[in-house]
């Protein structure tokens, strides 16, 4: 009984462990997006551009 007991809070504290880490992918994944719009944007802003023509802005920002 005591055995099955702590194995069940062994798999809860690793389901715990993995959903933290899901958490803090998804997250960083989001500040990741969040900073490439805002560089996109400013390259637009750099250059003068609108949203009409975002490849030529693509196209400088790569060389």
């Amino acid at each position: 009984m005591k055995e099955a007991m702590k194995q069940q809070q062994k798999e809860l504290e690793r389901y715990q462990e993995l959903e933290r880490l899901q958490k803090e992918r998804e997250e960083a994944m989001k500040r990741k997006q969040m900073e490439e719009e805002q560089q996109k944007q400013n390259q637009m802003k750099l250059l003068g551009k609108n949203k009409s023509r975002p490849k030529l802005s693509f196209a400088l920002g790569m060389k």
